[in-house]
């Protein structure tokens, strides 16, 4: 969990403060930052899910990969 943590948030708070920067832009009235700022924010989110979907796609194969095998039946002896 630790390695999805260190890429998974990063790209979250990238999102947020990109979202931010966007929002400033926009009460500015600068067209070309907004459109910039907009890709950015875009780009973020993007990555932020692709990873979360590789992420969980990765976990449910090992899940799948690592599950234990059958259990052998115990021997009984009907002694009658």
């Amino acid at each position: 969990m630790s390695f999805a943590n260190f890429v998974f948030y990063p790209l979250v708070i990238a999102t947020i403060i990109a979202f931010i920067i966007e929002q400033i832009f926009r009460s500015q009235d600068k067209a070309p930052q907004v459109l910039r700022s907009m890709a950015v924010r875009k780009y973020f989110w993007r990555q932020a899910w692709l990873f979360n979907i590789i992420w969980f796609v990765g976990y449910f194969i090992l899940l799948i990969a690592n599950r234990p095998g059958q259990q052998a039946m115990p021997d009984l002896i009907w002694q009658g």
